[in-house]
């Protein structure tokens, strides 16, 4: 408890005021555009004057063909980066570092969405009751998956140029990244599937290739 309330000293040197996290969370708050309008803002700013000391965004699409919700977050070019930038500020309003959550829900993507659904193979979720629910979806190409590892360093870029102080790569809760490591959805047979080693390749490929384009702190 006594080092709850101290500074959080990061290897890359950022320091975290406090030991206190706000976790990501999906909240569905976007404006039309999918953008951080005023009820998201003034959402986090809320949050900000709770005192944590790291905020990390609810998941931010990194492609508006491929959402998690109808009122998803993305963020893909700078349209709408201003507002963007408002989330960030409001953020770090009380001196918290703030992390954007980016993510892709791969196969995870809601059939009434109408969107196509991308996986590291063509295994529908199989959920009892639900599994209807959710689109068929196709295996990605190689081609496509080098392309999504681009658009992950790009909405880090985009992030930084806004004002967040990270990223968080999503690789959880059985979206893209953590359909790539489980064999029970990926079962591809090339560079990108198999040992544990080809399906966490993705996701490594993705953290290094984030890390060589943004700032170090």
């Amino acid at each position: 408890m006594s080092k709850l309330f101290q500074p959080l000293h990061l290897p890359n040197g950022t320091v975290i005021p406090n030991r206190i996290a706000k976790a990501a969370m999906e909240e569905n708050l976007a404006d039309a555009d999918h953008a951080p309008g005023p009820v998201l803002t003034r959402l986090y700013r809320a949050w900000a004057e709770g005192g944590a000391g790291l905020i990390i965004t609810g998941n931010v699409m990194v492609d508006r063909h491929a959402l998690t919700g109808p009122a998803g977050v993305v963020l893909e070019d700078d349209a709408h980066l201003p507002r963007f930038e408002a989330w960030a500020t409001a953020c770090r309003s009380q001196g918290a570092q703030a992390w954007l959550q980016i993510n892709h829900p791969g196969r995870q993507l809601m059939a009434s969405m109408g969107q196509p659904a991308l996986g590291p193979s063509a295994v529908p979720v199989d959920i009892p009751g639900l599994s209807k629910l959710f689109a068929q979806p196709v295996a990605l190409e190689e081609r496509q998956i080098e392309q999504l590892i681009q658009r992950y360093v790009n909405t880090a870029l985009l992030a930084e140029r806004a004002g967040f102080s990270g990223v968080q790569v999503h690789a959880a809760h059985g979206y893209l990244f953590s359909q790539f490591l489980s064999p029970l959805s990926n079962r591809r047979s090339d560079d990108w599937g198999g040992s544990l080693e080809n399906r966490a390749r993705i996701l490594l490929r993705t953290v290094e290739a984030v890390r060589a384009q943004v700032a170090p702190q």
